[in-house]
């Protein structure tokens, strides 16, 4: 419950892959229930899996190695 837990679980939320309970409502059953309700949905694998094809073509891993090596020959 601390510094962008709130807003990156909104971003899911909002992408329709997550769904938020407040700290008040944050208890076995009830996370248990949403789990379960989120792994049984059609339509949360559906999001889930345009996500994921979104995040893949961003190709941040490459993105990042490539960002890497540009700094190590310019320091060399």
């Amino acid at each position: 419950f601390a510094h962008d837990q709130f807003d990156n679980a909104a971003r899911a939320a909002r992408l329709g892959v997550a769904c938020t309970l407040t700290r008040r409502r944050y208890r076995a059953a009830a996370v248990a229930k949403v789990l379960g309700t989120l792994l049984a949905s059609p339509g949360v694998a559906a999001a889930a899996a345009a996500a994921g094809t979104r995040v893949q073509a961003e190709r941040g891993a490459d993105h990042a190695c490539a960002a890497l090596e540009h700094l190590l020959a310019r320091k060399n």
